[in-house]
């Protein structure tokens, strides 16, 4: 059965080695100009780099006698537009380079695969030629079977849901090492990560009082960030996961996954992603942020990856979240465009 894939070349320079390690790492992938196959809802995105041509902008004959090497990710938060500065050159920069932006899980790496009509690849692999020719993603229909072999991923039901709990971990391109930052849209930078989770701790706070009508909600920290109380003795425990990212998977510790799945109040999980660090000023000011609000989480088992407890956030996909605050305006490198429906 063939499923949509969307197809993206990533860059050998060191600046797009940097930049592909860290939306791996953080789960999100921006591109700088819309088109409407980014928001056309796909399952899955294939990255390629490292031809053995060297460069990728070559005829289809050439491009067909090598090999490239794959990172294959979940689909997992549809498009939407990004205010706050996330990969490395934005930072640094202090402009939102890429504001077209999906989340992703990724599933599995594998090098040296043939480019050619007879490999796993099939029509994807003329797909990621045209989008190394094109710079911009290219979305086919591919039966992904042989791909997910190849890979050695263990699937369940007819979608070929991968399961995560049985994958290595998360995957990493074999490329030297490249200066970056791990985590959910983390840092080194002690007081950046700070900032992140203050923020999304106060939003999550005041989303608990005044949309769900606790009148007591206190800050904890560990196994969970709130308890939300009532007179009337009701008690509800939440756990706030921030990111400049996409959200679309969160790092939790074994211990929070337990009191997910054994908290006799029931655990929600509150993440806020899209926020926006202005490191200008010291101390550091944390604005804007999109919330979704998963009630009664279980981190299930096949969503947790085996390295790291990285799980997916479901929620996106289903129009469940919502404007937190409203985004300071960021210099961006291109003119304002109006974010795509998205369905």
């Amino acid at each position: 059965m063939k499923q949509p894939v969307l197809c993206v070349w990533s860059s050998s320079s060191p600046n797009g080695r940097r930049n592909l390690v860290f939306g791996l790492d953080t789960q999100t992938w921006g591109f700088k100009d819309y088109d409407p196959q980014y928001a056309a809802r796909s399952r899955w995105v294939l990255f390629g780099h490292d031809h053995t041509n060297g460069s990728p902008r070559v005829e289809a004959s050439i491009w067909q006698k090598g090999s490239l090497d794959l990172v294959l990710c979940e689909f997992t938060t549809p498009l939407y537009r990004g205010h706050a500065p996330h990969w490395p050159d934005e930072v640094e920069s202090g402009t939102v380079i890429y504001p077209h932006r999906i989340g992703l899980t990724p599933v599995a790496w594998l090098a040296g695969v043939d480019a050619g009509p007879g490999g796993v690849l099939g029509e994807a692999s003329d797909a990621l030629r045209k989008a190394a020719i094109k710079n911009r993603g290219v979305r086919v229909e591919l039966d992904i079977a042989p791909l997910l072999h190849a890979m050695g991923v263990t699937t369940s039901g007819e979608s070929l849901t991968p399961d995560l709990s049985r994958t290595a971990g998360s995957p990493r391109p074999s490329f030297p090492p490249v200066r970056g930052r791990r985590g959910a849209g983390r840092s080194h930078d002690p007081e950046f990560n700070k900032v992140i989770e203050e923020h999304a701790v106060d939003l999550a706070t005041k989303h608990m009082k005044d949309k769900h009508g606790w009148p007591e909600v206190e800050p904890l920290g560990k196994p969970y960030d709130l308890v939300c109380r009532k007179p009337s003795g009701a008690e509800k425990h939440v756990e706030v996961k921030g990111t400049s990212g996409a959200g679309a998977d969160v790092e939790y510790t074994p211990k929070e996954v337990l009191h997910f799945r054994s908290c006799p109040h029931g655990a929600d999980l509150i993440v806020v992603r899209d926020i926006v660090v202005d490191r200008s000023q010291r101390p550091y000011v944390a604005t804007g942020g999109e919330l979704l609000h998963v009630e009664d989480y279980r981190a299930p088992a096949e969503d947790l990856q085996a390295t790291g407890w990285l799980g997916r956030v479901s929620g996106w996909n289903q129009g469940k979240a919502e404007a937190a605050i409203q985004h300071p305006r960021v210099p961006e490198v291109l003119p304002e465009e109006p974010p795509p429906a998205i369905r």
